[in-house]
């Protein structure tokens, strides 16, 4: 009888084990783990992404200022030149070669700008891109997140269930077989007791030898496995 209630006892044991495992991998098997990474890449594409837009809006102001700039500085040079400020002909030669600089100078800031305003658009789209992926991914998780709170709360229902099951049944078994089974238990990863199936041990895989099969069907002696250690047992169907 004993035998009988340390087999219900792994039992319960390894169905305990193997929903802590579940609940363990829960967040794998739900996809939350991996959608959260990707959500996480995708954030820190979408931060490099609006870094970059930011650095080229900066660039494009200071760009806009130095037009404007210049501007100011050539229309300042052609009053003078053709205000009647100036009337000396050299100084007139320098003054005309200084407004070609500033056209030049113009013309640059001017390529530049529009080179840059074709980034800048293509950085807007990229990111107005970026943002409705944001969306959707986080609503995916969202998604995925609650079925994995629902997953859980029933794994830790069933986990309580098996608890108190096994709490009422180590209650019914003497305490030093209790004991025993706790040792064996640590030694054979959860798995103490060997079902004996057509004379073999289900543990090692190991037929029972004909000495030890006579103690088997005796409940008051516990026959242990000659090959693995493990405590064996008959269970019938």
């Amino acid at each position: 009888m004993q035998l009988k209630l340390l087999w219900d006892l792994q039992e319960i044991d390894l169905a305990l084990q193997g929903l802590g495992e579940d609940i363990d991998n829960a967040p794998l098997k739900s996809g939350v783990q991996e959608k959260t990474e990707a959500l996480e890449a995708l954030r820190a594409e979408w931060e490099i992404s609006d870094a970059n837009l930011k650095a080229d809006q900066k660039q494009m102001r200071e760009l806009e200022m130095k037009t404007q700039k210049t501007i100011d500085t050539r229309k300042e040079l052609y009053e003078s030149m053709y205000g009647g400020k100036t009337v000396n002909v050299k100084e007139l030669e320098q003054q005309q070669r200084r407004l070609d600089q500033l056209d030049a100078e113009r013309k640059k800031l001017e390529d530049l700008i529009i080179n840059l305003l074709e980034s800048i658009e293509e950085q807007e789209e990229q990111l107005s891109s970026l943002n409705e992926q944001l969306a959707q991914d986080e609503n995916k998780l969202n998604q995925a997140e609650a079925k994995l709170v629902e997953e859980l709360e029933l794994l830790k229902g069933k986990m309580a269930e098996l608890e108190e099951r096994r709490s009422i049944k180590t209650g019914e078994i003497d305490s030093k077989l209790l004991s025993k089974y706790r040792i064996l238990a640590e030694k054979h990863q959860g798995r103490p007791l060997a079902r004996v199936d057509n004379d073999i041990c289900g543990g090692c895989r190991v037929f029972i030898s004909g000495a030890l099969r006579g103690h088997l069907y005796n409940p008051e002696t516990m026959v242990y496995c000659e090959n693995c250690g493990r405590l064996l047992v008959i269970i019938e169907d």
